[in-house]
């Protein structure tokens, strides 16, 4: 071979290797080499991800040295061989990890769909033990790695710590009294090992907690009744069984010497005091609560939870809920879904008498596992109530890609599972909220999906029993963690427009152009809400003040899986100064902007609502609120809360005086009025996100009141069936003089669905002067005069005259067992 020939070829064997490490320091990144030695892709040792660096910019370097190099390298052919074959190893490996990196990151954003798993697959996969949210693999696994510990290098303070964590995982379990043995194990090592004082009193406050969870087992749970676990706990609500709630005030006093200024333990131990009876006298006056947290300021009629007499209080984790009249006989039946993702929908039909029967099976509803969130509409306007299943919530991109369930009602009251042939099933994102409405006005009723970290979804409503995902063209895909959706007509152009919240980014508000497009005009209306965190869940649009103009309630929540957000609603409570997202308020001014009157209505409080609804609870014409409180762990024992909107002007917290104030987890909130007397009821699905933190559901029977009221059912013609979106507007004489009260028909807030029947209290009035539907679709009005107060009325689209419906009214009967059919 000719010297220059030989000189070629090791000039180009010299930059073939250049080129080799060149890509070998590009593909060899922290995330491919993630995905080829971690078990979940992530590598999170900072020195690690250093040496990752390190080793791409030597390998770039050398590559781009041997590429531009001139002369040849004084190396072997053996040596070329061998580092030639290294490269080409290293860029087979790198293109390997990040190849399965893009793959993963394609199925994360939603660009590559897996295998859709039907629902009894989804409860087999989730049922695994290693699954974060239901499995006990983490307590196998922390078990084992403390008989180790303890068996190698006796104990010390990794096992303080380890015990600590483990009990964690058994109480989130239900497994208290293991949990409180290692606790107090992991308590007396800490003792005598001398560990500092905050060490002493985190250990102080998990025995606290899990002594208090001991006592609302035995005493909310199993020996249910209705006034357990209502805040302020008092009368029948305290416990007959002091010894798991004196054990815990025992170490909160302790953990109070230390640190007086807790609110969160503050607030732990005035409930553990009022648990045992020993509230006010046994709390010292600097620790006692306010006196307006024990007793409303306002008086109010006091609600009774009649769930356990009626048979509708179901033992569940977290859920949704809808109260409709699903059988169309004049009476609101209940459905309810849990996310445990074995445990079936349940179906509680008012038969009329004053008990509820279960239909359930007969309704084939107990073939659909799972659901954190229920909504409710007739999609195909045959006059039937079709429901929306919304899974995988919280469960992020591993466990969340749970398929929804859209099911068809049918003619003989069973319920079809039609989500793949509606279009519905093509892909499968973590949801907790959608939303019904008709945007493009044809009269059918579309939908809207905010999912979670995916790109949300626009179903376009075919008519033809399909729908088609038109997101992306019509500028709603948000691709944010969405919460919560609502839709409102909020510029009152006669077209709906859409909110999102969401949780950990900027809110939208998107205005409808009415060309099948919309705009995000949050930022300049007022809305795009978040303090610095921008932690948002719960939203609806709502006339808070009876002007004409949709306003727009949002709420603040940071209390999901993580630490402890206790301290900042009891700080709230306390008058302390507190840093965590508020309830908002959002006054439309009329001109299409909103203002922020949170202060002056008197909601800038902290809650942490994860369910959430309004109706008028006292008939007086104007929206109340109720909120379904609560945060994962198990120290987040706060109040559902309760507010009566004062004509307009102000909120204020009745919870107290309503006998509404569950301190168990809230979730869906659902009003209607289930027997016909005029005033609305309110369902609460309870239970938390944990296996062991699980609880009766609640039904709070409304007392009644003095004011006037009027149902109103909508039957749509043109527009969709039930007049989803369609305004009511009523012109009536008062005391006051004469007023207008206003209504658009929905099922409310983002999470819990009340009946679309229009419930609307009109104070002392006697006579409706003017009641007046606005239909958006065939954009019609309809106006009757003189119409009468304290009745169910059926209006249907563009008919001269209404219909006066006779659901007689009901008196509820305790039930010895709840039928099955």
């Amino acid at each position: 071979m000719r010297p220059d020939s030989k000189w070629f070829i090791t000039i180009t064997s010299f930059r073939i290797m250049g080129i080799l490490m060149i890509i070998s320091g590009l593909l060899l990144n922290r995330w491919a080499i993630g995905r080829i030695v971690a078990q979940d892709g992530n590598i999170e040792s900072t020195t690690l991800q250093t040496v990752i660096i390190l080793g791409q910019i030597i390998l770039l370097i050398a590559g781009i040295w041997l590429l531009l190099r001139k002369g040849s390298v004084n190396w072997s052919g053996l040596f070329r061989l061998g580092l030639t074959l290294a490269c080409v190893a290293a860029v087979t490996l790198g293109a390997y990890g990040t190849g399965t990196y893009a793959y993963q990151l394609g199925i994360n954003r939603g660009w590559i769909q897996l295998p859709i798993k039907n629902i009894p697959e989804i409860c087999e996969l989730l049922s695994g033990d290693d699954v974060d949210f239901f499995g006990l693999a983490v307590i196998d696994r922390l078990s084992g790695k403390l008989a180790q510990m303890t068996s190698e290098q006796g104990e010390g303070k990794e096992t303080i710590l380890l015990r600590s964590k483990l009990a964690d995982h058994l109480l989130r379990h239900g497994r208290v009294e293991k949990a409180i043995d290692h606790l107090e194990t992991a308590y007396q090592l800490a003792i005598s090992k001398d560990l500092p004082s905050d060490a002493l009193n985190k250990l102080r406050r998990e025995l606290g907690v899990a002594y208090l969870r001991g006592g609302e087992i035995n005493h909310c749970i199993e020996m249910h009744n209705p006034e357990r676990c209502l805040f302020p706990i008092r009368g029948e609500g305290v416990w007959s069984n002091s010894e798991g709630a004196s054990k815990a005030i025992g170490y909160f006093e302790e953990y109070l010497r230390a640190q007086p200024g807790d609110a969160g333990v503050r607030w732990l131990f005035n409930l553990a005091h009022m648990a045992i009876g020993s509230y006010p006298d046994g709390v010292k006056s600097e620790l006692l609560l306010p006196e307006w947290v024990i007793e409303s300021t306002r008086e109010a009629p006091r609600f009774r939870d009649i769930a356990p007499d009626l048979g509708l209080d179901a033992f569940n984790l977290s859920g949704g809920s809808i109260m409709d009249d699903f059988d169309n006989d004049g009476f609101l039946d209940i459905i309810t879904s849990t996310w445990e993702p074995c445990s079936p929908m349940l179906y509680y039909h008012n038969n009329g008498d004053g008990s509820f029967s279960d239909w359930s099976a007969k309704a084939k509803l107990t073939e659909q596992y799972g659901g954190l969130n229920l909504v409710h509409a007739d999609y195909n306007n045959d006059g039937l109530l079709d429901i929306l299943v919304l899974r995988g919530a919280w469960m992020g991109r591993k466990y969340g890609r749970q398929r929804n369930s859209l099911l068809r009602q049918n003619t003989d009251g069973t319920f079809t599972d039609v989500t793949k042939e509606s279009g519905l099933g093509s892909t499968a994102f973590p949801c907790i909220s959608a939303g019904w409405a008709d945007y493009n006005g044809d009269g059918n009723i579309d939908l809207y999906i905010a999912n979670e970290r995916f790109p949300g979804q626009l179903f376009r409503n075919n008519g033809d029993g399909t729908f088609e995902d038109v997101a992306r063209s019509a500028g709603v895909d948000n691709q944010l963690n969405g919460k919560g959706v609502t839709w409102g007509d909020y510029d009152n152009d006669g077209d709906p427009d859409l909110y999102i919240s969401n949780l950990g980014g900027l809110n939208r508000l998107y205005r409808n152009n009415g060309d099948g497009t919309f705009t995000d005009v949050a930022r300049e209306t007022g809305v795009e809400v978040g303090e610095e965190k921008k932690l948002t869940f719960a939203t609806w649009f709502w006339d808070v003040d009876n002007d004409g103009w949709l306003d727009l309630f949002v709420a603040g929540y940071d209390g999901w899986f993580g630490p402890s957000k206790l301290q900042f609603v009891a700080a709230d409570y306390f008058g302390m100064p507190a840093s965590a997202e508020h309830l908002r308020l959002f006054r439309n001014d009329g001109t299409g902007h909103f203002d922020d009157v949170t202060k002056e209505m008197g909601l800038y409080h902290i809650r942490l609502p994860m369910g959430a609804n309004y109706g008028d609870v006292d008939n007086d014409g104007f929206p109340d609120i109720y909120l379904g409180t609560g945060a994962p762990p198990y120290d987040t024992l706060i109040p559902n809360v309760m507010y009566r909107n004062e004509m307009g002007k102000r909120f204020v917290d009745i919870t107290a005086s309503a006998g509404v104030g569950h301190l168990q987890k809230g979730h869906a909130i659902a009003f209607g009025d289930l027997d016909n007397d005029g005033d609305q009821d309110i369902f609460a699905q309870m239970g938390g996100a944990y296996p062991g933190d699980g609880f009766h559901n609640a039904l709070f029977e409304n007392p009644g009141n003095s004011n006037h009221w009027i149902t109103i059912r909508l039957v749509g013609v043109q527009s969709n069936r039930f007049g989803i979106g369609a305004k009511i507007k009523l012109i009536v004489d008062s005391q006051e003089g004469e007023r207008s009260i206003f209504n658009t028909v929905g099922s409310g807030g983002s999470f819990g669905a009340s009946s679309l029947q229009q419930e609307i209290g009109v104070g002392d009035a006697n006579l409706i002067k003017e009641l007046e539907v606005y239909w958006p679709s065939s954009n019609t009005r309809q106006r009757f005069q003189d119409v009468g107060v304290d009745q169910i009325i059926e209006i249907t689209e563009s008919a001269e005259t209404y219909r006066v419906l006779d659901n007689k009214r009901i008196q509820f009967s305790k039930a010895t067992s709840l039928a099955k059919k």
